[in-house]
């Protein structure tokens, strides 16, 4: 009776989660540039120091070291500005920053290197970012991949958030070629299978991120495919209907999407009718997805999360589900501090300065969704990050951070309901045609105005 209740406690045992059985002591993440905490096309340790791995390990093992590459200030490479609400004038900073903490003898816990996807991950040692997270210039490292590093760690918990490149060139390039800028399925696969059975030799538990849907950042979606007047900032109506731009193909149909880069054209007029004052010469390819190029990138996105999901259920790890969380700060934005923080560019407050990576308040949101899950799947009560800093910075910011907390934040930006009207205006975009924030509205900004970061990242995460 006795080895029976044992027998059947063992049983019982293994159908639950494994209970506080997330140890941080040798943590080590490895991703892209949304693991280093890369933003406005650049790597800058004022920002990154705020990595989502960074956080999650302060809550974890608060005062515990996690070594992460450091760039001085303005980042490599530089990273974006606001220089002027006038049209708007988004431009690098002057200079470039340099490597301030090189190890040398050991890897650091930070492996995210911005421009990387799977097969980088595990075959790639050198170019890019990857001379700076990988320290090529130490013997010792020298030669050595992101997830060979890793394994030098003999890590007890790794994060795996990788992917992303995978399938954004595609998007951010407007040029969608199966196995050159979308990688195919099954060497997405063989590659993330690698990665999960070289951590999982080691002994270390895992959590994996899956891939949010490409199509759907600002990048893609803030610039509206129809002629607008400049002078209203209303779209142009011919017999009650709006005109579409005109695109490589041809005018644009209601499901084709115009890229952010696309604004320097529009400005030449490029897209629009002669008749309607522009050049009558269309938008170039790399400045359009049509519907039929943004169902492939969904599509092949969606593989890509099925393999993810797949093989973090095979290995035990725990799964963050990011791709459902934009969509849902898409409908219902993110409510902090009675401000709603949703993905519209420039004024929502998620997302940075390119329209692709995340702002220092969406990396801190970012790392409580890790830590819930993670929490949920091995049993931990790991504390969430405190949003409050991230999302409204000044008193608040210097009462939870101290001194510090301009190095660690980086400057911020208010945006009024004027400075938002200016910015739709100088882009060219209806108030009209942005998605409308929670409860009602126009503009996609939070209500009553609201607090965007001023950082954010290059196209390749």
């Amino acid at each position: 009776m006795r080895r029976t209740s044992i027998a059947l406690l063992s049983l019982f045992a293994l159908a639950l989660p494994a209970l506080g059985q997330a140890d941080f002591t040798r943590y080590v993440s490895l991703g892209d540039s949304l693991t280093a905490g890369y933003q406005s096309g650049g790597l800058a340790g004022s920002i990154s120091r705020n990595s989502y791995p960074a956080l999650i390990s302060r809550q974890a093992r608060p005062g515990a070291a996690f070594d992460q590459p450091l760039i001085s200030d303005p980042g490599i490479p530089a990273v974006l500005e606001l220089r002027s609400l006038v049209g708007p004038t988004i431009l690098p900073k002057a200079g470039m920053g340099n490597l301030t903490n090189p190890i040398g003898t050991r890897p650091y816990n930070n492996l995210g290197v911005p421009g990387a996807n799977v097969r980088d991950t595990v075959a790639t040692v050198s170019g890019g970012l990857h001379d700076v997270v990988l320290q090529p210039f130490s013997p010792l490292l020298r030669g050595r991949t992101a997830l060979q590093q890793a394994v030098q760690q003999n890590p007890t918990f790794v994060t795996i958030w990788i992917g992303n490149n995978d399938a954004l060139g595609a998007a951010t390039s407007g040029i969608v070629i199966d196995g050159v800028t979308l990688t195919p399925l099954a060497r997405f696969e063989t590659d993330l299978r690698a990665i999960a059975s070289a951590i999982a030799a080691t002994g270390a538990k895992m959590a994996f991120a899956n891939i949010p849907d490409v199509t759907t950042i600002p990048f893609v979606t803030t610039v509206p495919n129809v002629v607008v007047n400049p002078a209203t900032n209303l779209p142009v109506l011919i017999n009650g209907q709006p005109v579409r731009l005109i695109g490589p193909r041809g005018q644009l149909a209601a499901g084709d999407r115009v890229l952010l880069t696309a604004t320097t054209e529009l400005r030449m007029g490029k897209g629009i009718p002669t008749a309607l004052g522009g050049s009558g010469l269309p938008l170039s390819d790399s400045s359009v997805l049509d519907a039929g190029e943004i169902a492939t990138i969904s599509a092949r996105v969606a593989g890509y999360n099925n393999v993810i999901a797949t093989v973090a259920n095979e290995r035990g790890a725990a799964l963050v589900d990011v791709n459902k969380v934009l969509r849902n700060a898409a409908v219902s934005g993110i409510p902090v501090g009675g401000a709603t923080f949703t993905p519209a560019f420039l004024t929502g407050g998620i997302f940075s300065y390119d329209g692709v990576h995340p702002t220092s308040f969406g990396y801190a949101y970012i790392a409580n969704v890790w830590i819930d899950a993670i929490n949920a799947k091995f049993g931990t009560s790991i504390q969430p990050v405190n949003l409050r800093p991230f999302a409204f910075g000044g008193a608040s910011t210097q009462a939870a951070l101290g001194a510090n907390s301009e190095a660690l934040l980086g400057s911020s930006l208010l945006f009024t309901d004027e400075a938002k009207h200016s910015l739709f205006k100088g882009l060219n975009i209806p108030e009209n045609l942005q998605s409308a924030p929670p409860g009602g509205g126009g503009g996609g900004g939070r209500r009553g105005g609201g607090h965007g970061h001023g950082h954010g990242g290059g196209q390749e995460q």
